[in-house]
């Protein structure tokens, strides 16, 4: 799994609507960065029993900084495909990531 999640990550709606990539860059060694997220400042990622934690900070409006850390359950792992359930039930809360190499490919801006 750690092989296969390196790399970046986006949320296919968010570019649908507006063009934009926005997600995460796991890297190597387990650092990560969000992508044109500029209220994160994420700083390592790991997965450990099938669930990928990612650690860093919330930046607030006022330039302060609060730790940030997900705990989220690996669903789906492929090259291409990320799904991460954040909450099991009432309701199941889960988010979609694409690979930025095959996002463009496979979403159209503004459909």
């Amino acid at each position: 799994m750690e092989k296969t999640i390196i790399g970046e990550w986006c949320n296919p709606y968010t570019y649908q609507s507006t063009g934009e990539l926005k997600g995460f860059n796991y890297k190597k060694g387990g650092v990560c960065e969000a992508i044109n997220i500029p209220s994160l400042e994420l700083k390592s990622w790991e997965i450990k029993d099938g669930y990928l934690i990612t650690k860093g900070f919330d930046i607030n409006e006022d330039g302060s900084k609060t730790p940030y850390e997900t705990k989220e359950r690996i669903e789906k792992l492929n090259a291409d495909t990320l799904v991460l359930v954040a909450q099991e039930a009432n309701p199941k809360l889960v988010f979609v990531y694409l690979n930025t190499k095959v996002i463009k490919n496979r979403v159209s801006v503004g459909d």
